[in-house]
């Protein structure tokens, strides 16, 4: 049997293939299915839907066993290979991908907090900079917001630990570093953090940047233009 691993033009139709099979999967051991119910899935007629499972099962990507129409299909070795090649890929392009933001007006909220002696002090020894008393609000569209809740999974957050006083409680606040630039300018990039306030009147698309010079000034910017993201 052809044992190919390439993720090329050519395999593209067997890769989605290959792809529908696995989310079938699941925890199951195998895939009980038959050509015409592959077909009505992938949107083909049951003759492609057939010839794509023996372009599976040539390329050792699949194999299965025939039960009058139901076919038992199990993901190969080299087939689990070609998903993990292909989620690489996948993650490294969206690491590459830039995530913009639009800067948008704020209400001070976050100015409020960071002004707080007991938050400050740990700003200032934690994240290696002496804030400016506020913050840059950043509205990012759904695939911007996506990709930066995705790549924030992967990374630890600097934790600003939080207190009480006589009054209330102050939550803590995770921060993750990061450097900005305007889109006009990729090589003024400056150190800066995203804070995750837990009690915001945010909505999740916005999120707040902070950063040691004031940086609608440092930047001249204006509501509406973009400042790119890039998380160190």
């Amino acid at each position: 049997m052809t044992e190919n691993t390439d993720i090329d033009p050519d395999n593209y139709a067997n890769w989605f293939a290959l792809f529908y099979l696995c989310q079938r999967l699941g925890k199951k051991k195998n895939i009980r299915l038959n050509s015409t119910e592959f077909g009505d899935a992938m949107g083909v007629s049951q003759q492609t839907a057939s010839r794509r499972i023996q372009n599976l099962e040539e390329l050792n990507w699949i194999k299965r066993k025939i039960e009058g129409k139901t076919q038992i299909i199990d993901i190969t070795e080299l087939g689990t290979e070609i998903m993990l090649k292909m989620y690489r890929n996948l993650k490294l392009i969206l690491e590459n991908v830039l995530i913009a933001g639009e800067v948008s007006e704020g209400m001070g909220e976050g100015g409020y907090y960071v002004a707080i002696k007991e938050y400050y002090e740990q700003f200032e020894h934690k994240l290696g900079f002496e804030p400016y008393k506020g913050t840059l609000n950043l509205n990012l569209d759904a695939i911007n917001n996506s990709l930066l809740r995705e790549k924030l999974e992967d990374k630890k957050p600097v934790i600003i630990e939080g207190f009480k006083d006589e009054n209330r409680n102050y939550g803590e606040v995770k921060c993750f570093i990061c450097h900005v630039f305007p889109l006009k300018d990729k090589k003024n990039k400056i150190r800066a953090a995203i804070l995750d306030i837990q009690r915001t009147h945010h909505g999740k698309n916005i999120i707040e940047i902070l950063a040691s010079p004031y940086l609608r000034d440092y930047y001249d910017l204006k509501d509406g233009d973009k400042l790119i993201i890039e998380l160190s």
